[in-house]
């Protein structure tokens, strides 16, 4: 259950043990304030409330500092770190992520507050509805539109003009993602990016976006270059409604028109669609199927960059792929499939010899591989046997002793706990090309499995994302003689391993 902003408040106050005395004298206010937000008789104004939490942050996150108590907080707090934190930045983290809990705290708890009137003033069916302040705005968005696009079963796409940069900056938008439960088996999200906020974006923005595709990984979204379209400020769901807004200074709504008349929303949809010029679309998902032919090409790059996320598909021995080409015949394109396999087969064996290949193997993923020797080979899914996973690490040992540009790192997090935890998204560059791939496992509906990215600068800020885990603290480089020391002590364990895991003839 989410705190209200006076429980959020004590919390802080209470673990940073500060005195209460001393923030009122730093924030500029009588102590009978603070008492009073504290046992929850009252709130700050919303006018100043940007302020007050501006300068709480910047208290307690100057005290924690202080105490050494960085991860603490984290911990305590239940936040998520997806990027490395310095000493320099430890203090502008801080204070990022406490003026976050307090404002997503006061707004929530301004929401819960609105009168009963507000609360039953809208209908799906109202042909417009005019919503102002960002309160009001915040709540309509996660109770209302979230609860009409859950309770949609048919097809959903949604075309939204804002930059995927800004949306990304603040927590509104995977908020309010996290409040829609879909129904629908078919999510297309359109979302625009601006190229020049992309080329300054923060550090933290390729993780967020890589995070919010492994965790929606049965939405299909599709990002393009938003110069044709990014003064809309235009949400439109094809066939159902339509939303017009204006943004305040800092890139939150400070007006929303709901607009549900269908005529009206149906030519909404219709002139703002026509400027998601396919040219300018440098995110798109695609049916792996579609990459057949591209992959013949694709690893014919001499620098090759591989995050696995299911299994591991390479160094196959000669028997699993004799049986990949058997399998390939039940597939749409089966000859193209086929000549794909064979193509693919001959290129690495060349590029094993000489290419620079980083793998990256996240711990979860390489351990569940090595128990069930579950893999997909392009739409394929394949299950290896014993004798095909020992084949197949002798041979990457081999190469790897062969060629020192192949490097292997493995990513030692802590063991997932539920599915929001998994890498689910592998991803595959050359430097020039890339896509992500979805484990097909974690799917429950149609959504297409592959994402091609298209353009060159988020290209080069993934592949700096990928390359960047090397410098994790549980991220372990092995070298050709590591892991066939690991082979040789473990063997026996393997074995057993597998035996117990080989599926019943």
């Amino acid at each position: 259950m989410r705190k209200n902003f006076s429980q959020t408040l004590k919390h802080l106050i209470k673990f940073s043990s500060i005195k209460l005395s001393a923030l009122a004298d730093f924030i500029g206010y009588d102590v009978s304030y603070l008492s009073k937000w504290c046992n929850n008789i009252n709130r700050p104004s919303p006018k100043y409330i940007a302020r007050v939490n501006h300068r709480i942050a910047e208290f307690i996150a100057e005290e924690l500092v202080k105490q050494d108590r960085l991860y603490p907080f984290f911990n305590e707090f239940g936040i998520k770190l997806s990027t490395k934190i310095t000493a320099e930045n430890a203090k502008e983290r801080l204070n990022k992520e406490i003026n976050n809990l307090l404002n997503d705290a006061y707004y929530q708890n301004q929401a819960e507050s609105l009168p009963a009137n507000n609360e039953q003033s809208f209908s799906p069916t109202t042909p417009y509805q005019t919503i102002v302040g960002r309160t009001n705005i915040k709540k309509f968005f996660n109770s209302k539109i979230a609860s009409l696009l859950s309770g949609l079963q048919e097809s959903i796409s949604i075309l939204i003009t804002s930059d995927i940069v800004t949306l990304l900056s603040r927590d509104a938008f995977l908020d309010f993602l996290s409040y829609c439960h879909f129904s629908s088996e078919n999510i297309n999200i359109y979302i625009g990016c601006n190229t020049d906020k992309l080329a300054h974006a923060p550090a933290s923005f390729i993780p967020r976006l890589y995070s919010m595709l492994n965790k929606y990984i049965n939405i299909n979204f599709h990002i393009y270059n938003d110069q044709s379209f990014s003064h809309s400020n235009v949400i439109t769901v094809k066939n159902y409604f339509s939303l017009q807004y204006s943004i305040h200074k800092d890139n939150l709504m400070d007006i929303c028109t709901y607009i549900a008349d269908k005529n009206i929303s149906k030519e909404i949809w219709e002139r703002t669609f026509e400027k998601f010029d396919y040219k300018s679309c440098i995110l798109e998902p695609k049916h792996d199927i579609e990459l057949v032919k591209f992959r013949s090409f694709f690893y014919l790059d001499s620098d090759l960059l591989l995050f696995c996320a299911k299994g591991f598909e390479f160094f196959l021995p000669a028997q699993a792929f004799k049986k990949l080409l058997n399998s390939s015949r039940d597939y749409k394109y089966s000859s193209d499939m086929q000549k794909t396999i064979q193509n693919m087969q001959i290129t690495w064996e060349e590029q094993f010899e000489s290419a620079h290949i980083d793998f990256f193997l996240p711990e979860a993923n390489i351990i569940r591989y090595i128990e069930n020797g579950q893999l997909t080979y392009g739409e394929i899914d394949y299950v290896t046997s014993a004798q095909e996973r020992e084949a197949q690490l002798q041979q990457l040992i081999k190469s790897m002793q062969k060629n020192p540009n192949i490097n292997v790192y493995l990513l030692g997090e802590s063991q997932p706990q539920n599915e929001e935890e998994y890498f689910k998204l592998s991803y595959y560059s050359n430097t020039k090309t890339a896509y992500l791939k979805k484990n097909k496992s974690f799917l429950k509906n149609v959504s297409k499995t592959i994402y091609l990215l298209k353009d060159t600068l988020l290209i080069d800020k993934f592949n700096q994302f990928f390359r960047n885990l090397q410098d994790r603290p549980t991220c372990r480089k092995f070298s050709a003689d590591e892991l066939e020391d690991i082979y040789k002590k473990n063997n026996a364990l393997l074995y057993r391993i597998w035996q117990k895991n080989a599926p019943v003839q």
